[in-house]
């Protein structure tokens, strides 16, 4: 990453020098940055004021303004009265004319019709001139019907009476009423009165009233509003009013409040603003000595605990200072609405950050310690710190199991819950405020809508920390799951074999992780995107081609190794491109480790001297796997790909492929870095042979769709070859791609075969 907490790791080493690179100096320094930011929030929220005065109380004296400072009240006062000052904005429906124009030859086209079925119907001789008969019931309940409203019979008779001539002029006359109208606009709160103007402009035409009484109910059914109330233009607009306000300046020496004169909300604004809320700067020493020993008891109490039970928070540095910043921001937002109401304040959005970003656990801890410094902030440490340490830790278990970012907000509902029962239930206990009074009541409301605030800040908060910190939440990897991905569409249709061979994949991966006890979401997502590489060139591996011509044929061992191991890579630069987090990233840049491309070296061994071929040329670059989750997806990817390219598939067989598969992977030192213990390979190989033999009991065809995307491509890009309509039902003697995972030939009697086309299935990934 070039940016974000990768980026400014890499400042901090450059412009520090080498002692500051090491983990425990960092956590060191990163420590002393965040007791420096609690002690400040805290101290300036419990220091005395100057003058201790509260709204509706008069002031001891006249409060000057030590400096020069903005009157927010009244700048905020004059900037309302310009915002309502602006009229609400439109937009014009273009299509709103030609539907009304459509509508209305709708209509008369539904009096031609009934016209010509009656002069149908009366034909009284041979040269078919109609004869003169008066319109029947039957006639007008055509033409109702086609109408799709109702006439009164002398209203129906009078226009089925009508020549085509006298219809014609009167859909041209009522045409030009209604565009008249229209090009005047019609707001939605104007249409009943346009609709009654329109009827008295009728009225005034030269037409029989019955007609005229048509032309009414034809021109009212197709007005429609043409103004549309712009919501974002009208609220773009006041927003401009407002900024184009002056700000209202008090200056140095100026009078706030008079002595002796009531101190109104307006005026605690200013006087907050200007600092003069403070009090005798003697008694600020011990605030701040105070202050200062409670921050450091209770940093150390949550380094504890993460050095004993959360290492990986503790010895990773993005989530070591993710670990303080999120408390310190929503300390920030808690000192921001303190002024309001401390029950307003939005505490829990800390513990509910912490538990998407880290874990449930770690957020139960921080939102304890919160809970400790809202309590001193809001001068009620007791009550207070009970109602905001329960509402965090409904914060950190509602969220444990988000499906969508709109969990939060039953996440919030939750949480404000908790804070009105707790609010209520303590002042059940202590008997104040009395329930009978406004204050408790007060006192509900503001915990309820922090509850609710907590959730909406977490909504926003993030997206800017997930990307910051390059984290990977449930959320986001729902969201990157979603197979309409630009990424996932691409490989669909460009490498239809290695997104099927993908999906294969992470199904093993999942259920395999899971079994461990590991992230199993992470692992699925990271198995969709592990192949992603091989959208640059398709059609040079195998599950692809489809039987067609082979590009390796071509091409010398070395070039062919190149090209295959070059799909990591491009994986790579693909996942940037389209801002995949690392943690996905990993599963591309790790999912063949260090392994060898079997095929291609054995054939350079073959067509040269054995001694002269530099087996590092035939290598991945890796690394090696570095989490559980990689590692699975890694042995997944050459387990799926062997299993399918053999036939006569029993349990048996498919459990000794799967083993010899994890084996060679451990021999080769490829999980030496994945934290995997014998008993983990041991269930991942259990899970493999569980959920493979329920696959390939029967050996089971290539889907439908996955042919047909995979022709579609071949078409669009013209490969030189032919395409299979069917991928074959036995494997084809070696296959490049098969070679270039690194994964052994398979036991049995595929093991060790030939020429390039197959020891890997054509459906197969890598």
């Amino acid at each position: 990453m070039d940016g974000g907490f990768a980026g400014l790791g890499r400042w901090l080493d450059r412009h520090l020098g080498e002692q500051w690179r090491e983990p425990q100096v960092r956590r060191f320094m990163w420590s002393g940055l965040f007791f420096l930011c609690f002690t400040l929030l805290l101290a300036t929220a419990v220091a005395p004021a100057q003058v201790r005065v509260r709204p509706g109380q008069a002031a001891p004296r006249d409060l000057v303004a030590p400096k020069q400072l903005i009157d927010r009240p009244a700048t905020e006062r004059l900037r309302q009265e310009a915002a309502r000052a602006v009229p609400d904005q439109y937009q014009e429906d273009d299509s709103a004319a030609e539907q009304a124009r459509r509508d209305l030859e709708a209509a008369f086209a539904a009096v031609a019709a009934v016209q010509d079925a009656m002069a149908r119907r009366d034909q009284t001789d041979g040269q078919g001139a109609p004869a003169e008969a008066a319109p029947t019931a039957a006639d007008r309940t055509r033409l109702e019907e086609r109408l799709g409203f109702s006439l009164p019979a002398e209203v129906a008779d009078a226009v089925l009476a009508a020549g085509k001539g006298t219809l014609e002029a009167m859909r041209r006359d009522l045409w030009t009423l209604v565009r008249r109208e229209l090009d005047q606009g019609i707001k939605e709160d104007q249409l009943a009165a346009t609709r009654l103007r329109l009827g008295e402009e009728i009225e005034n035409l030269d037409y029989p009233q019955p007609l005229r009484q048509f032309m009414r109910q034809v021109g009212s059914r197709v007005l429609r509003p043409n103004l549309i109330f712009d919501r974002e233009g009208t609220e773009e607009a006041r927003r401009r009013a407002m900024e184009q306000v002056d700000p209202v300046v008090i200056v140095p020496g100026e009078v706030i409040v008079e002595a002796g004169e009531k101190v109104t909300e307006e005026d605690m604004v200013r006087l907050r603003d200007a600092g003069l809320l403070q009090e005798d700067p003697w008694d600020l020493a011990g605030i701040w000595a105070g202050t200062g020993l409670l921050v450091l008891l209770g940093m150390a109490a949550g380094g504890a605990y993460l050095a004993t039970f959360d290492r990986r928070v503790y010895e990773d540095e993005p989530r070591f200072v993710l670990f303080g910043l999120v408390p310190v921001i929503t300390l920030v937002f808690a000192r921001l609405l303190q002024p309001v109401s401390p029950y307003l304040m939005p505490v829990a959005t800390g513990p509910m950050l912490l538990a998407v970003l880290l874990n449930p656990r770690t957020a139960l801890v921080a939102a304890m310690l919160l809970s400790v410094a809202v309590g001193v902030m809001a001068g009620d440490g007791l009550r207070f710190g009970i109602v905001t340490f329960l509402g965090g830790a409904a914060a950190a278990f509602s969220v444990s199991r988000l499906g969508h970012r709109s969990d939060f907000i039953r996440a919030g509902a939750i949480i404000a819950g908790v804070n009105v029962a707790s609010t209520l239930a303590l002042a059940l206990m202590f008997g104040s405020p009395p329930l009978t009074g406004l204050e408790v009541w007060k006192q509900v409301g503001w915990s309820a809508f922090g509850g609710l605030l907590a959730a909406i800040l977490t909504i926003g908060l993030l997206p800017f920390l997930e990307s910051f910190f390059g984290l990977v939440t449930p959320v986001r990897l729902i969201e990157l799951a979603n197979p309409n991905q630009p990424l996932l569409r691409r490989l669909l249709v460009e490498a239809p074999g290695t997104y099927h061979h993908s999906l294969m994949v992470a199904n093993l991966a999942e259920a395999a992780v899971e079994e461990i006890g590991g992230n199993s979401l992470l692992a699925r997502v990271g198995a969709y995107y592990h192949d992603v590489g091989k959208i640059r060139r398709p059609y040079f591996f195998i599950e692809n081609q489809f039987g067609g011509e082979n590009p390796h044929d071509k091409l010398s061992p070395n070039l062919s190794a190149l090209i295959i191991t070059a799909h990591v890579k491009d994986g790579v630069e693909l996942a940037r491109q389209h801002g995949l987090p690392e943690e996905i990233i990993r599963f591309i840049r790790e999912h063949h480790g260090t392994t060898r491309v079997e095929y291609f070296l054995r054939r350079a061994q073959e067509m040269g001297e054995p001694d002269q071929v530099l087996e590092g040329n035939f290598r991945y670059d890796g690394p090696p796997p570095t989490t559980r989750e990689t590692a699975v997806v890694m042995l997944a990817d050459g387990v799926e790909a062997t299993v399918r390219s053999l036939g006569h598939l029993t349990p048996g067989r498919i459990e000794q492929v799967v083993r010899k598969i994890i084996k060679d992977r451990l021999n080769d030192g490829q999980l030496d870095r994945a934290d995997l213990t014998f008993r983990d390979l041991d269930r991942i190989a259990s899970t493999f042979v569980r959920v493979l033999t329920g696959i390939f009991h029967h050996r089971i065809e290539y889907p439908e769709v996955v042919l047909k995307e995979m022709e579609r491509a071949r078409r669009k890009e013209g490969p030189p070859s032919r395409t299979a309509s069917r991928p074959p039902q036995t494997p084809e003697p070696a296959a490049p791609e098969r070679a270039a995972t690194g994964a052994d030939d398979p036991p049995g009697p595929a093991a060790g075969a030939g020429g390039p086309g197959g020891s890997r299935p054509p459906d197969g990934g890598d």
